[in-house]
C-alpha cells in the first residue's frame, strides 16, 4: 500500500454513514390498534444498509387482513429532540415483500434512521409535511417500526468475538461515511492505519451506539491500510480495509453546442480509472437547476434529486462513459460544469462554449432541375445544423395547379437529405400508397433522415400525368405557407415530354456478361463502360445460341412508372427484373389511369417476335416476352435514361412453349412498346382500343438474328511451316471474348506423334481468331488434324494439314548509307549522290532505284540482287540549274524503304555570274530597262541603280562565253531546261539591240 497521504478536499459531502440499529419509537408513533386493511401483527425490518443511489430499502411481513394492502413505509432521523421526515413512499402490495424509500432529505446522514410501517389511511397528515419537516405530531399510529444505520460503506462482524473487524480487503473511497456493525455497545473503538508490518498509528477514537455501531469519516483520512480495535476486539493490522482516492475525468465531446438544431446536442464523457460506477451531482456557474436539468434530461438523461438550494442536480449512478446533453434554449456563454462524486472526494470539471445559432436555414442543393414526364428527379436539402427540421414545397396549387408538402422531421446526422420526386404517381392519389409514393427519402447510410409528405387538396386526383413547364421548389423552417410566402431557398424545376427513341442489341459471352450482372450495382454502368472499350460487348445483328444478348432500351419517362411497380407488392423497390415482369405481366393500362377508357393490354410490350420471312408462310410465329423469366438483369442509366437488359439466348422460354433449337437460324423483331396511358397521355377522347394502339403506342425495334453457334479455318486444308510461331487464324459468329479450345493432334503413321493444345484462344471484335504453335521440332510431311471446340458447338470443327517447307522471304530492298545528306549548293551546281542497297530478303528480285529531289525523280537505275546482296548506285552529273533558291528533300527510293535528307538551294551572289553576265540596261542612264530574271532582268532605276550596258561584264552578246547557259543533250538533271531558258533569253536580248 501507499503511504502518499495527499487528499483533495471536498467542497460537499453529499451521502453519508451507515446507521446503528437502534431500539426505539418515535415520539407520536406509539403503537395503535390493528389498521383497517392490515392487523397489528404487522412488521418492518430495516437492517443496517449502504444507501443506494439515493434511497434504502425496508422489508414489510406478516401482512394480515384484505389483500391488496395499501401501506406507507415512512423514514425518519432524530436531530437534537426532534422527529425529521427523510422521505416516505406509498405500495399497494398483495404480499410482503422489500419496499424502496427515497431518502428526500439527507441531512440526518450518516446516523440511524427509523422506519415506520402504517395503514395509508392512518398516514393522512403526512400530506400536511415536507421532507425535512418536524413530524413529532402527525397523528396516527404505526403498525410497527425498526430503525438501523446508514452509511456509503457498512462493515458488519458476523463472528463470535465482537469488537473483531472482518472487512478484509474491501475497497473504502476517501471521503465515503463508514459504518462497522456487531460491536459492544456504548464502548471506545480506535481507528488505526497500518504503516508498515511492524507500525501502526491511532487516527480517531470514538464510541459506539447502544447497538453496537460505530461511524467514522474517510474524508481527511489519506490512502493505506486500516482497522478497528477496543478493548475486547480481535482487531489487528492484519486484518485491514483499503483506503483508495477516486480520481475522475470530465470532457466534454465538443468545445462549442449550438442552442438550437442538431448541433446542440453533445456528450460528457466521465472516466474513472478505480470504480466502474459511482452517484454524480453536476452544477455549474451560471445555471440553475432548472437549466441543468433541462440539459440533461432533454438528451435522455435520467436526472434525480434537484436541489433548488445549491443549484445542483444528480445523474444517480453512473458507469464510465458518456453521458448525453442538449443545449437548446440555454443562453450563449462559456460554462464550467463541476461533476462530482457524491459519496467520495472525487470530482473533475469540464468547460464548453454555448454559441447563438440563429433562427437557421434550409436550402436546396441544385438551383436548376430538369426530368421528363414520368421519371424521377432527385435533388438534395441541407440543413445549416441549427434547425433539425424543414419543409420543402414542390409546385404551388396557385400558381401551378399542383403542390406537394414534405415536412422533413430529421435531418440525420449529416444535415442532408435526399429527396425523389416521382412526376408519374404525382397527382394521382388512387396509386397504393398515396402520397407516399410521390416523394421518397433516397437511400443512405443515415437511418435518421425522416419525411412526411401530403399533397394538396386540389392535386390528389389529376386526370393526367403531370404538364410540361417548369415548378418551383420551395424550402424553408416554417410550414408550408410560411415557406411559399417566405422562402429560404428556390429551385427551378423543368418537366419536358418524354419519348421512346429506340432499342439497340449488343452481344457478349457467357462469361463476359457474368463480368457485369456479378458487379455490385454502383459499378454495373462502370462494367458495361470496360467492356466496351475493350470489345468485348459489341453491337450486333445476329447473336449465335448460347451467347447473351443485351438489349439497350434507349427511352425517357419511365422512371417513375418502375418505381410504383417495385410498391406493387409482387416486386422489390430495388430488383428492376421484378419491375418489368410487373410492368410486361401483371400491371394492364387500365390500373395506370384515371380515365374512363382503358385496355387491357399491360403497361409495357416487350418481346422477340418472329418475321414471318423466318417462320414461313403460314406457320405460327414465336414470341418470347422479355419478362422475369427470360431476363436475367436490368442496369438502368438513369442520367441518360438507358435500360441495359441481359438475357441469356440459351433459356429462352417462349408464349404457348415455344423454344429455341440451337442447330436452327432464326430472326426476331426486338420489339419494346410502351403502352401505358397515363404516359401515352393522349388528351383526346378515345373510343376504341385500335384507336388508341394505332395512334398512341410508343413502338421501337430492331431485327436480330439468333443462329447456330459456327466457327472455321481460314485455310483448308492447313499446312504450317516447321518454325516456332506457326499461326493458325479462322472466324466464328459466336460473341467477341468468348474463349475456346484449338487442338493440333498428329495423325496415325508421324512420328513421334505430338497433340498441343491452346484452350484459351479469344474471339476479336471482327469475329476472327487467331492462336500459334511451336512447330519447330516438327518434320516436313507430318500430317495433323486442327480442332475447334466450345460448349456452343454442336459439332467440333476440324480441318487436316501437313507440315511443309517454309517459303522463301520475299526480296526487300533497303537503302542506307546516303551520301551526301544535308548539303547545300549553289543554284547551277552539279552533284553527285550515292547509297548501298541491299537486298534484305531471301528471293532474288530487279528494282527501279530512283533518285528524288523535291518529291520528283531525276534519276534513276535498274538494280538486280540476290538475297543478302548488296550494291552501290551512284547518280552524277545531277544539275541543280533548274531549282529555285530553297530547301528540298532528296534521296534514293526502292519499291521498299528510303533514305533522305535535305537539299539547300542558294542563289549566286551579286558579282557571279549567274546575274550580271544577262543584264540588258539602256544607254540612257537615268532611265536604265534592263531585261532579266535570274539572266534576264527587266529592270527600271536611276543612277543609283544603273546597271550600265558598257561594262564589259554586262556584254549583252548571246554568243559572249559568260551569258552562255547551252548545255549538251546528255547533261542529266535539268540540264535540257536550262538550254531553253538560254536561247530565249539570247532572242530577247537580240531584238532589243535592233530596237
Amino acid at each position: 500500500m501507499t503511504n502518499d497521504n495527499s487528499t483533495r478536499t471536498k467542497a460537499n459531502a453529499v451521502f453519508f454513514s451507515v446507521l446503528m440499529v437502534i431500539s426505539m419509537v418515535a415520539v407520536g408513533f406509539a403503537a395503535a390498534p390493528a389498521a383497517a386493511d392490515a392487523n397489528s401483527s404487522s412488521t418492518i425490518t430495516f437492517d443496517d444498509q449502504a444507501i443506494d443511489d439515493g434511497s434504502v430499502t425496508a422489508d414489510i411481513t406478516n401482512l394480515a387482513g384484505t389483500s391488496p394492502y395499501n401501506v406507507t413505509v415512512v423514514l425518519t432521523y432524530e436531530d437534537g429532540g426532534d422527529t425529521i421526515l427523510a422521505g416516505s413512499t406509498t405500495v399497494n402490495t398483495a404480499s410482503t415483500g422489500e419496499v424502496d424509500i427515497e431518502v428526500d432529505d439527507t441531512d440526518g446522514f450518516p446516523g440511524v434512521h427509523t422506519a415506520h410501517l402504517f395503514n395509508e389511511s392512518e398516514s393522512s397528515a403526512l400530506s400536511n409535511y415536507e421532507d425535512g419537516d418536524s413530524v413529532d405530531d402527525v397523528e396516527g399510529a404505526a403498525l410497527d417500526s425498526d430503525s438501523g444505520g446508514v452509511a456509503n460503506v457498512v462493515f458488519t462482524d458476523p463472528s463470535s468475538s465482537p469488537g473483531a473487524l472482518h472487512g478484509g480487503t474491501g475497497s473504502v473511497f476517501q471521503g465515503q461515511e463508514v459504518a462497522v456493525s456487531n460491536l459492544d455497545a456504548d464502548t471506545e473503538y480506535v481507528l488505526y492505519e497500518r504503516i508498515d508490518d511492524e507500525t501502526t498509528r491511532p487516527r480517531v477514537r470514538t464510541t459506539s451506539t447502544s447497538d453496537g455501531v460505530i461511524f467514522f469519516s474517510t474524508e481527511d483520512r489519506s490512502e493505506g491500510d486500516y482497522y478497528i480495535a477496543g478493548p475486547s476486539s480481535g482487531g489487528s493490522s492484519s486484518d485491514t480495509f483499503v483506503l483508495s482516492v477516486q480520481d475522475i475525468s470530465a470532457e466534454w465531446n465538443d468545445d462549442t453546442a449550438s442552442d438550437t438544431g442538431e448541433d446542440a446536442t453533445t456528450a460528457v464523457d466521465l472516466q474513472s480509472d478505480l470504480r466502474s460506477s459511482y452517484p454524480v451531482t453536476v452544477s455549474a456557474d451560471g445555471l440553475d437547476e432548472e437549466d441543468l436539468e433541462q440539459i440533461f434530461t432533454n438528451a435522455g438523461t435520467t436526472v434525480t434529486n434537484v436541489d433548488e438550494d445549491d443549484e445542483t442536480i444528480s445523474l444517480g449512478t453512473v458507469s464510465d462513459g458518456e453521458i448525453d446533453a442538449n443545449f437548446t434554449d440555454i443562453d450563449a456563454g462559456e460554462y464550467e460544469f463541476t461533476f462530482d462524486v457524491t459519496d467520495s472526494t472525487a470530482e473533475d470539471t469540464a468547460s464548453i462554449t454555448v454559441e447563438d445559432a440563429g433562427d437557421g436555414e434550409i436550402n436546396i442543393e441544385e438551383s436548376s432541375l430538369t426530368t421528363q414526364q414520368g421519371d424521377n428527379v432527385e435533388f438534395t436539402v441541407t440543413s445549416d445544423g441549427v434547425s433539425s427540421e424543414g419543409t420543402v414545397v414542390i409546385g404551388n396549387e396557385d400558381d401551378f395547379g399542383y403542390q406537394a408538402n414534405v415536412s422533413i422531421t430529421d435531418f440525420g446526422d449529416d444535415d442532408e437529405i435526399t429527396l425523389r420526386f416521382n412526376t408519374y404517381t404525382a397527382g394521382d392519389n388512387s396509386f397504393s400508397g398515396g402520397a407516399d409514393n410521390v416523394v421518397e427519402v433516397v437511400d443512405t447510410d443515415d437511418d435518421d433522415d425522416d419525411i412526411e409528405v401530403e399533397e394538396g387538396p386540389n392535386s390528389q386526383d389529376l386526370d393526367e400525368i403531370l404538364a410540361t413547364g417548369d415548378y418551383d421548389i420551395s424550402s424553408g423552417t416554417g410550414s408550408a405557407s410560411n415557406t411559399l410566402d417566405n422562402s429560404d431557398d428556390v429551385a427551378t424545376l423543368f418537366i419536358e415530354e418524354r419519348s421512346t427513341e429506340g432499342v439497340q442489341v449488343w452481344t457478349a459471352s457467357d462469361s463476359n456478361a457474368d463480368d457485369i450482372t456479378g458487379a455490385d450495382d454502383d459499378e454495373q454502368l462502370d462494367e458495361i463502360t470496360s467492356a466496351v472499350e475493350a470489345n468485348e460487348l459489341t453491337q450486333t445483328s445476329t447473336i449465335a445460341h448460347g451467347d447473351t444478348a443485351v438489349i439497350q432500351v434507349s427511352a425517357s419517362g419511365l422512371g417513375g412508372l418502375f418505381d410504383y411497380a417495385g410498391q406493387s407488392g409482387n416486386a422489390n423497390s430495388d430488383e428492376e427484373v421484378q419491375q418489368l415482369n410487373e410492368l410486361v405481366e401483371d400491371l394492364n393500362n387500365g390500373q395506370f389511369t384515371s380515365n374512363d377508357f382503358s385496355n387491357n393490354d399491360n403497361a409495357i410490350e416487350f418481346r422477340l417476335y418472329e418475321t414471318r420471312s423466318s417462320a414461313g408462310p403460314n406457320a405460327d410465329r414465336d414470341t418470347f416476352r422479355l419478362n422475369g423469366s427470360n431476363v436475367d438483369d436490368i442496369i438502368v442509366d438513369e442520367a441518360n435514361d438507358e435500360y441495359y437488359v441481359v438475357a441469356d439466348t440459351s433459356g429462352l422460354a417462349g408464349v404457348g412453349g415455344a423454344s429455341l433449337d440451337d442447330t436452327e437460324d432464326y430472326t426476331y423483331d426486338v420489339e419494346f412498346t410502351v403502352q401505358d396511358e397515363r404516359l401515352l397521355n393522349p388528351g383526346d377522347d378515345i373510343d376504341t382500343n385500335t384507336e388508341f394502339e394505332d395512334n398512341y403506342y410508343n413502338t421501337v425495334s430492331q431485327e436480330v438474328s439468333i443462329n447456330e453457334a459456327e466457327a472455321s479455318f481460314d485455310a483448308d486444308p492447313y499446312n504450317l511451316t516447321a518454325t516456332e510461331s506457326a499461326e493458325v487464324t479462322g472466324t466464328t459468329n459466336v460473341a467477341p471474348g468468348t474463349e475456346f479450345t484449338v487442338r493440333a493432334r498428329s495423325e496415325t503413321g508421324t512420328q513421334p506423334s505430338f497433340v498441343k493444345t491452346n484452350d484459351e484462344v479469344n474471339v476479336s471484335a471482327d469475329g476472327t481468331w487467331s492462336t500459334t504453335y511451336d512447330f519447330s521440332e516438327q518434320n516436313v510431311g507430318d500430317e495433323y488434324t486442327l480442332t475447334v471446340s466450345q460448349p456452343t458447338f454442336n459439332d467440333d470443327v476440324e480441318v487436316d494439314g501437313t507440315v511443309v517447307e517454309a517459303p522463301e522471304e520475299p526480296a526487300n530492298f533497303a537503302v542506307s548509307g546516303l551520301d551526301p545528306q544535308d548539303v547545300t549548293v549553289t543554284q547551277g551546281d552539279v552533284i553527285s549522290v550515292s547509297a548501298m542497297v541491299e537486298n534484305t530478303g531471301e528471293a532474288s528480285a530487279t528494282q527501279t532505284v530512283e533518285f528524288r529531289v523535291g518529291g520528283n525523280a531525276v534519276a534513276e537505275q535498274d538494280v538486280q540482287l540476290g538475297g543478302g546482296e548488296s550494291t552501290t548506285v551512284e547518280f552524277t552529273d545531277i544539275d541543280t540549274s533548274g531549282l529555285d533558291a530553297g530547301d528540298y528533300d532528296h534521296g534514293v527510293f526502292t519499291n521498299d524503304d528510303s533514305q533522305t535528307a535535305t537539299l539547300t538551294v542558294e542563289a549566286p551572289s551579286d558579282d557571279g555570274s549567274a546575274d550580271d553576265s544577262t543584264d540588258d540596261s539602256s544607254s540612257d542612264d537615268s532611265t536604265d530597262d534592263s531585261s532579266s530574271d535570274d539572266s534576264t532582268d527587266d529592270s527600271s532605276s536611276d543612277d543609283s541603280t544603273d546597271d550600265s550596258s558598257s561594262d564589259d561584264s554586262t556584254d549583252d552578246s548571246s554568243s559572249d562565253d559568260s551569258t552562255d547557259d547551252s548545255t549538251d543533250d546528255s547533261t542529266p538533271g535539268f540540264g535540257a531546261l536550262v538550254a531553253l531558258v538560254a536561247l530565249i533569253a539570247a532572242a530577247l536580248l537580240a531584238t532589243r539591240r535592233r530596237d
